[in-house]
This record gives structure tokens, sequence and C-alpha cells, in this order.
């Protein structure tokens, strides 16, 4: 074999390689999108490393150290961020992705006095679908920081070589588990504490994914690979109440609901009350200048009622002659000298 053909043959075995290189997510590209790295224990964080793999060698994007602080490489700076880098979450954000960040990624943290953790994940083409067939789709009903199994069946006979357990979201693929025909497993890096497997079974597999959170809450697919065929099964995890509660929620909600009653019924009586004592107001406010006017003509024998013949005869205004007022005259006694 010339070295040509050798050549060939080992970048073949090198694509294949690759190809069947084992991640623990994969994520659809996009503008924005956040390349998810939590580290699963309680250990000191003391550096994070992100770095991609380009054929032959893994490129520093950015380095995240506990007394240094964050350093990004020229290249990603204005194009990734941080969000939580003083927690366990030491996720990656792109905000101006292009077609060039396709490929893998290795979040790398090294911790005390747990070492070294990594997780790879995978950046692939947009136009690749995440969707899932409606078929086969099966519910399954837990509460959060519950747990939950999944049993995937498949035919003895047709001799599986590998399966493999996945959870699926919008934009990303999770790896839980991966079973082959020895019984050896391999888990995702974000499942490796919680999720247990029976991989020794030739005639179904079954997961057990233990305390459940709200980002578990998706859907999980079981893809049995054999000789002649590949069986493939959905779940769909969703959330069931416990009784008490639920017993609570009612409660609460009724509660709310009698609160709500009562202010409205106080509302209402205070509104009625200010617009009576409002209108009581406005009455005094104007019957008490008349009543001081008709006290003050009285008291005072100022109001003359003279009936002239002008009065008289605008009947419907005045009042007849017959109906005239006394005329007081406060008479002062003259007394003669003699």
């Amino acid at each position: 074999m010339d070295h040509t053909a050798f050549l060939i043959v080992v970048l073949q075995l090198c694509g294949t390689h690759a190809e069947r290189r084992f991640v623990d997510s994969t994520v659809k590209l996009s503008e924005k999108m956040k390349l998810e790295c939590i580290y699963p224990k309680k250990a000191v964080i003391i550096q994070t490393s992100w770095m991609k793999h380009n054929v032959t060698y893994k490129e520093n994007i950015a380095v995240l150290h506990a007394n240094y602080g964050i350093h990004i490489e020229d290249k990603y700076k204005g194009r990734i961020y941080f969000e939580n880098a003083s927690r366990e979450d030491k996720s990656l954000s792109f905000i101006k992705s292009t077609l060039e960040d396709v490929g893998l990624y290795f979040c790398s943290i090294a911790s005390y006095p747990d070492g070294t953790w990594e997780k790879v994940i995978e950046i692939i083409q947009p136009a690749d679908s995440f969707e899932i067939s409606e078929k086969q789709n099966n519910p399954v009903f837990t509460k959060p920081g519950g747990n939950v199994t999944f049993i995937c069946p498949y035919n003895r006979r047709d001799s599986v070589q590998q399966v493999m357990w996945e959870r699926i979201k919008a934009d990303c693929i999770d790896t839980i588990v991966q079973c082959n025909s020895l019984g050896g497993q391999r888990f995702g890096a974000d499942f490796k504490k919680r999720a247990l497997v029976d991989c020794s079974d030739q005639a179904s597999s079954m997961i057990v994914i233990k305390n459940v959170s709200a980002s578990d809450f998706a859907t999980y697919r079981c893809m049995a690979t054999g000789r002649n065929k590949t069986y493939v099964m959905n779940f769909t995890m969703l959330a069931t109440w416990d009784h008490k509660w639920f017993i609570i929620y009612i409660a609460g909600g009724i509660s709310a609901a009698v609160l709500l009653l009562v202010f409205l019924l106080i509302f209402c009586i205070t509104t009625a009350y200010d617009k009576k004592k409002k209108r009581k107001r406005i009455t005094e406010a104007l019957l008490n200048p008349l009543y001081s006017t008709q006290t003050k003509s009285v008291n005072g024998y100022e109001k003359y009622n003279f009936h002239t013949p002008w009065n008289i005869g605008r009947r419907g205004e005045e009042s007849s002659p017959k109906q005239t007022e006394e005329i007081y005259i406060n008479c002062i006694n003259l007394r003669k000298d003699h």
C-alpha cells in the first residue's frame, strides 16, 4: 500500500472515530445560544477552561480563575459572555455566533478536592432537526424532587448492540446514558450522579432518574440499535401534584377569593358612604346662603314689599295683593314738650 492510500485510510478511520465520539450534549446553532456547563458537586472550583476542538488541536476560548478572574481570547471578545461565573454555573453564552462556531467544545473544571471534571458539547448545523414523532410518545408523571423510571422494550432476537437514552429540549439534546452489548455503560456529564441503568437486560432497557428538577420536564428518547432494526421510543415527563400540596393550593385559592370579596364589599360600602357625604356637603353649601339671607331679612325688617300696580300685574311671578306681607316700621315715640 502506497503512502497516499495509507493516508486516505487513516483519514477515513479518524473521520469515523470523530463521528462516533461520545458527546454529553448537542446544541443547535443559533445567533444567540448557550452551552450549559454546571458543576454537579459542591467542591471548590479553582479554574474553568473552555476550548474548541479544531482537527488536530484544542483552541483556547476562555479561562475563569477563582483568583485572577476571567480571560477571553481576542477572537471571541464581544461574542461570548458568562452569566453566573461566580457560582457552579460556568455556562458559555454566544451573542453573535456564525457557521464557524459549529464543532466540538470542551468545558473543563478543576476543583478541590475532586480534581478535573469535563463536559463535551457539540454545536451542529441549524438545519438539523430535534423534532420528535408524536407516535409512541408515552406520558410519565412525577413530582419535583422525586424519582422517575423509564422502560424501553425491544426484540430480544434482534441482537441489540447499543442503547442510547437522551433528554430532548427545543434547542438541545443531552445524553443520559449509553449501553453496549457487553453490559458496559457511559453516562452523560449531567447524569453521572443521579441516573441508574441496567444494561444487562437483553429484552429491554430501564433507567431511573433521581431528584427530578424543573429542567427535567422534557421529552426523552430511547434508541436501541440492532443488526437489522433500530427501536425508538419516546416519553414525555409531566408534573403531577402531591395531595398535600394540592389541598394547600385549593385552600389558598379559596382564601384569596374570600379576601377579594371582602375587599370589594368594603370598597363598595366606603364609596357609597363617601358619595352620600359629598351630596350632603353640596346640599348644605347651597342651602346655607339662602337660609342666611332669609334670617337677615326677618330680623332686620329690611324686606319691604310695596304692591304697586306694576307688581300686581306680574301674575305668576309675584304674590297677589291679598297675599301681601305685613310691613313693619320702627317708630320713634315723639313727645311734645309743653
